[in-house]
């Protein structure tokens, strides 16, 4: 009965009003398998037994300790009572918790969070708290004045008890520490409980055969979204996204209040994206609905912008995804099928075609901001490689060009030359003012396509 934990539990009881959790949680890291409110509860029998001992033996006084007689612990008041009839339980808060870790407090926090949590579908779960500042101070000042080095803290006690409440009250539903579908955060200070559905990532790919069609929602210049006569009240430039034909459809059956689009790189609004499709990922914040049926948004999705958009949804991903592809974006290469137009007519030779083709193929370009975009891009040279570059037909006033190069190439630029901005280009060396007037992305490599 020496021991120095014992002598430690003695003086902490006999101080302050504290119930089993709190007692066993100043000693929470010491032994495993036993809750807090179990190891507070032995260390409570001991002491009680040590007491009846020496009332036994020296017809001791009751303790002097209201903690042997809280109100969770029915061992207390039942034992005195034998040796002293008025025993009472004491049924005032405990000192440390203000009984927020009381049975009838967790109990009565799961139900609340469960019903909160009724319009949510999950499959994992992390839960938190905030606790009234007094409560984590006066835990901290015990702990140093009696030299408590074993402690565990109040919020990792109570979020445990009560993810453990939950798990087993939600059918496969598992904690999740890294990136659970629901936080829930009991904020005890202002008796309220915080839903925070992670977002839910969508990875698939889409394809584009109108021109005309921007890939993501592009606000009026004029009135930036709020609506003018510029725009005819719609805030839009375009009526028509890829971005707008994907996401609202999937927004609405998961219920979310907002979504965003990231796209590996973007094509030009009068392009199209045929081939294989370009990988994208849809972001829906504060989704109700995780158990989406793709298939069926597909069809949807599909039908509803029937030649101009198609998708192909691949399922869930992550956020790791969006990074990944917002890097390979400018790294996997991309195949185009480019007809330029010629001020002037232009006959090529077998030979001077392989030359050319020769030229621009495994070519680094030096690529300044284009005059079209640098007023909302930096001003700045970029590298980019063209790793192939074929010329397919020849008309008088006509070429049609088939073209590999890395991602953030101006396609156009290289073509044009942009006054210069781009070097080499096909202008200055065909010595013959060329324009793009169709550009079509054909392909959209994977990373060991990539240059």
């Amino acid at each position: 009965m020496e021991s120095s934990i014992l002598s430690k539990v003695s003086q902490l009881v006999r101080d302050i009003h504290c119930c089993n959790s709190c007692l066993g949680r100043q000693f929470g890291n010491l032994l495993t398998g036993l809750s807090n409110t179990k190891r507070g509860e032995a260390l409570k029998i001991l002491l009680l037994m040590e007491w009846e001992n020496n009332h036994r033996l020296l017809a001791i006084e009751p303790p002097n300790s209201s903690s042997l007689l809280s109100k969770d612990f029915n061992i207390g008041s039942v034992s005195i009572k034998r040796f002293f009839p008025d025993t009472q339980p004491v049924d005032t808060p405990c000192d440390i918790c203000q009984d927020n870790l009381s049975s009838y407090k967790l109990k009565t926090l799961t139900t609340d969070a469960l019903k909160a949590l009724s319009e949510y579908e999950f499959s994992t779960f992390l839960v938190g708290s905030q606790f009234p500042p007094f409560i984590i101070d006066k835990e901290d000042t015990i702990r140093g004045a009696y030299n408590l080095e074993f402690g565990e803290s109040i919020k990792s006690e109570f979020n445990r008890e009560i993810g453990k409440r939950l798990q087993e009250q939600i059918d496969d539903a598992l904690v999740e520490f890294k990136a659970p579908d629901i936080v829930l955060t009991f904020d005890l200070m202002n008796n309220q409980i915080k839903i925070k559905s992670n977002p839910l990532f969508i990875l698939g790919r889409y394809r584009k055969f109108k021109r005309g069609i921007p890939q993501s929602k592009w606000f009026c210049r004029k009135c930036h979204g709020k609506g003018c006569e510029y725009c005819n009240f719609t805030g839009k430039m375009y009526q028509e996204s890829v971005e707008e034909f994907i996401s609202e459809p999937i927004l609405s059956a998961a219920k979310g209040i907002a979504s965003k689009f990231h796209g590996s790189g973007r094509e030009d609004i009068d392009a199209r994206m045929l081939g294989n499709g370009r990988p994208f990922v849809l972001e829906i914040s504060e989704p109700k609905k995780r158990n989406l049926d793709f298939k069926m948004l597909e069809r949807e999705i599909n039908k509803n912008a029937v030649g101009k958009v198609e998708i192909k949804i691949e399922g869930l991903t992550n956020r790791a995804k969006v990074r990944e592809l917002k890097t390979r974006s400018s790294r996997n290469a991309k195949g185009y099928r480019v007809i330029i137009s010629l001020n002037s007519p232009l006959k090529l030779g077998k030979t001077e075609i392989q030359a050319i083709e020769n030229e621009f193929s495994d070519l680094l370009i030096q690529q300044r901001t284009p005059i079209r975009v640098v007023h909302r891009r930096a001003d700045k040279v970029r590298s980019r490689r063209v790793k192939s570059f074929q010329i397919k037909k020849i008309e008088p006033h006509q070429l049609t060009l088939y073209i590999v190069c890395e991602g953030g190439l101006y396609v156009k630029e290289l073509i044009s030359g942009d006054e210069g901005r781009t070097q080499p280009n096909l202008s200055e060396r065909l010595n013959i003012t060329a324009n793009v007037i169709q550009l079509d992305v054909v392909e959209v490599f994977n990373d060991k396509d990539s240059l």
